[in-house]
């Protein structure tokens, strides 16, 4: 690895430093259209997607094998910066940093449209308000062949909580969060899709994955509240998961990820796009 041309930065008090530091609150990552990746995983599944715009690392983990590996894949269009390990640190939000982020542009947003989703396997979020929820959801969405993922009044998708959950699944699978979720969903409906909200309300049918159908979109709710009532109405039907009478709810990242698995065995869908 060649460090020729990388900028060295070493106070805390750099004005880079700064800027870099503020993307962990989520009103300067909307305003500078950038987020932060941290960590060897993160910063490689940045860097092959071509989402990586710049590349921290601390002086002290420049020698790393694993560093120098997302080092060497990140070509010349991304700018390097090496800081001194108090500056680094000034930066990262996590407890133990490994010497390297990747900080990453925020792609348009762009409203869910059904006529874009033929063929693809899509999830709904209604109110996810945990950060590790949505990102494990996330991570979970790409291992099971989901190609959408639409986000309405939920968690923010790019804080370092969020992205570090998704283990780097932020980068390559779809998720768009909806202004009117309800609209979208029944334009789901009006394409023939069947919207099933995951919800223990009456008339809900216990869910055993018999009745599937590779087009079905499943709607997971708030993890205190569960679904908003105007995104009820918005439903086709509804879908339990059925649990011993000693437990009255699941996680919902573990509740999707039950429900994504019995959907994972059907067939004709992929999450291509």
């Amino acid at each position: 690895m060649n460090n020729k041309g990388f900028e060295y930065i070493s106070s805390r008090q750099n004005e880079k430093v700064k800027f870099f530091s503020k993307l962990s609150d989520q009103k300067y990552r909307r305003e500078a259209g950038l987020f932060l990746a941290e960590g060897v995983k993160l910063a490689d599944e940045a860097v092959r997607a071509g989402r990586a715009e710049y590349l921290l690392i601390s002086e002290d983990a420049l020698e790393t094998p694993a560093v120098k590996e997302v080092l060497d894949k990140s070509g010349e269009s991304v700018i390097k910066y090496i800081l001194a390990d108090a500056a680094f640190d000034k930066v990262s939000t996590e407890q133990a940093p490994q010497g390297i982020i990747a900080v990453c542009r925020i792609p348009s947003e762009s409203e869910p449209e059904a006529e874009d989703l033929r063929g693809v396997r899509v999830i709904a979020l209604d109110g996810i308000r945990d950060p590790g929820n949505l990102g494990t959801i996330l991570r979970t969405a790409l291992a099971f062949g989901y190609g959408e993922v639409a986000l309405y009044d939920c968690a923010d998708l790019y804080g370092p909580k969020t992205v570090r959950a998704s283990m780097g699944a932020l980068f390559r699978i779809r998720a768009d969060v909806s202004s009117d979720l309800p609209s979208f969903l029944s334009s789901l409906k009006e394409s023939g899709r069947r919207v099933l909200g995951a919800a223990l309300c009456d008339g809900a049918k216990t869910f055993d994955g018999n009745d599937t159908d590779p087009s079905d979109v499943v709607v997971i709710g708030n993890e205190g509240h569960g679904i908003s009532p105007a995104v009820l109405d918005a439903c086709t039907s509804f879908i339990k998961i059925p649990m011993s009478s000693h437990s009255e709810s699941l996680n919902a990242a573990v509740a999707a990820s039950v429900i994504m698995w019995e959907y994972s065995k059907t067939d004709g869908i992929n999450n291509e796009r």
